[in-house]
């Protein structure tokens, strides 16, 4: 009897947490193949709108002829409505990023999937529609029951191939992601855009992002969305 006890409890592990996390590990695999097959540069932000630096990362792209993917916190879009407006106008892509930034392997399912709606219907309160967004895991993390759900919905689940590292202590050089950008011939950068306490922050956040649009336009890297690079 203990023995089939074990073995069920191995069995729910492994769909509810192993199966997602296989899935998430190809879709990287697949994401840096088609980054670096088309020479593509997707700069993608979560955890925003931030009220500094998501005007400021705007601007950046404005002069750069460049867009990107900003995967919104729904938690973060009370207050900060007209800047979702602006995404959107200046033809950038708005994904989910959730509502409140739950680890989904921590919560119950129903929590988790309830998190995810919450997140659409914040975006779509601040633009005035009703959507389907893609989604991009909290800490990159899904459960069976959220996958399922997404997949149900047809909702495309994104992840990233190059971490800024802008939210570890700092350890984001401007310079480096630029030059692992360019030597992968391509990516997924993965960045924040939220409002830190310290707004010295936003500076070295700022930077990257110019040296990397830098290098991407010494490279012929192409800058767009993640949805434009996976219609490719």
């Amino acid at each position: 009897m203990t023995t089939f006890i074990i073995a069920g409890i191995f069995i729910s592990v492994f769909f509810y947490i192993a199966v997602p996390w296989v899935h998430g590990r190809w879709a990287r695999i697949l994401l840096k193949r088609r980054a670096g097959k088309y020479n593509v540069l997707a700069l993608t932000f979560d955890d925003g709108p931030g009220s500094r630096l998501t005007p400021a990362i705007l601007d950046i792209l404005a002069e750069n002829n460049g867009k990107a993917t900003f995967f919104l916190l729904g938690k973060n879009i009370a207050g900060r409505e007209e800047i979702v407006r602006q995404i959107a106008e200046q033809g950038h892509e708005i994904g989910s990023h959730g509502y409140d930034h739950l680890h989904y392997w921590k919560v119950s399912p129903f929590r988790a999937i309830k998190d995810i709606k919450r997140g659409w219907a914040a975006i779509d309160a601040a633009l005035g529609n009703r959507g389907r967004y893609v989604f991009r895991p909290p800490y990159g993390k899904l459960n069976i029951f959220c996958l399922l759900y997404l997949w149900i919905h047809r909702v495309r689940i994104v992840y990233w191939t190059l971490d800024s590292g802008d939210t570890w202590q700092m350890k984001c050089d401007s310079r480096k992601i630029a030059v692992l950008t360019k030597e992968a011939g391509g990516a997924v950068l993965l960045a924040h855009d939220f409002d830190r306490s310290d707004s010295s922050v936003d500076d070295v956040i700022i930077d990257s992002i110019r040296a990397t649009l830098a290098i991407a336009h010494e490279s012929r890297l192409r800058t767009l969305t993640v949805s434009q690079l996976l219609e490719r």
